[in-house]
C-alpha cells in the first residue's frame, strides 16, 4: 500500500533526513521518500504490519505532523 502525506514543516534536507529515518524505522515500511519542495512524504508499507495512523503518529513524535 502507498500513501502520500502533506507535511508542511519540511523545509530543508535535515527535515527530510529526520522524517525518512523516523518513518523508515517502523516495521512494515518498505520505502520512504520526502521532499522539501513539495512538502510531501510518500510511504510504501505493508498494512498488515503498520497502519497509516501509526505512520502519522511517528511523524508527530519527531515534530513533523501531517496535514
Amino acid at each position: 500500500m502507498q500513501v502520500t502525506l502533506k507535511v508542511p514543516r519540511i523545509h530543508c534536507s535535515g527535515c527530510v533526513n529526520t522524517v525518512t529515518t523516523a518513518v523508515g524505522k517502523l516495521p512494515g515500511v518498505t520505502t520512504v521518500g520526502a521532499s522539501e519542495v513539495t512538502k510531501e512524504v510518500k510511504v510504501e508499507f505493508d498494512p498488515a504490519l503498520v497502519s497509516e495512523q501509526k505512520i502519522r503518529l511517528q511523524l508527530v513524535q519527531v515534530g513533523y505532523p501531517a496535514a
